[in-house]
């Protein structure tokens, strides 16, 4: 079975090793290949790379771990606080070509963070949606606190609203979300054309 392996950020996104929680990234890219690609015979793993900052430091390392992987691609999917994101993925993507990876890669940025995707399919995780651009400011934590009225803990919520959320409304509303959509079928070409390519 194929298998696109995740590069994410935080403890949400990938499923703890030890206790099995978090894990929003996975089920939403699971998602993506089943619902939106119909690419059922796909899978996907995870693992924590950190921030932007952190990641550049371990970069090599994770592509020479790469060489050792079973795994057919990579899919980076890292926040994006400030900055233009094109110009970021295009940086990171530059420097993964100098590093010559075995494999394709897909780089993406959620803007802000991967909860203005949440915010972007508002409407359908809590009946009303919400009306401000969810990738113009900072704290979509915050701004999603107010639908929850209670704690958001990424470990426990990210699973459930990657399971809920509406994948064309978060499109329709989020121009990163939908590089996401583009950059999982980017992969899933390359593989079957035998390509091995870094797209911002």
């Amino acid at each position: 079975m194929p298998n696109i392996w995740l590069w994410v950020e935080g403890k949400g996104e990938a499923p703890d090793r030890k206790t099995g929680k978090g894990g929003g990234a996975t089920v939403l890219v699971r998602r993506i290949l089943y619902e939106h690609l119909e690419a059922y015979d796909w899978d996907v793993t995870a693992a924590k790379v950190g921030n932007i900052g952190e990641f550049r430091k371990k970069m090599k390392r994770m592509v020479d771990y790469l060489r050792l992987r079973s795994e057919d691609a990579v899919l980076i999917l890292l926040d994006l606080d400030d900055g233009c994101a094109a110009t970021e993925a295009a940086a990171l993507a530059e420097a993964l070509r100098d590093l010559l990876p075995p494999k394709p890669i897909a780089v993406v940025f959620a803007i802000r963070e991967f909860e203005a995707w949440f915010l972007a399919a508002a409407e359908s995780l809590w009946g009303k949606p919400y009306l401000y651009d969810p990738e113009g400011k900072r704290d979509a934590k915050g701004e999603i606190k107010k639908y929850f009225q209670e704690s958001y803990a990424p470990t426990i919520h990210q699973p459930s609203l990657s399971a809920q959320m509406d994948l064309a409304q978060a499109a329709a509303n989020s121009r990163s979300f939908r590089r996401l959509l583009h950059a999982v079928e980017e992969l899933i070409q390359a593989v079957q054309n035998g390509q091995i390519v870094v797209t911002p």
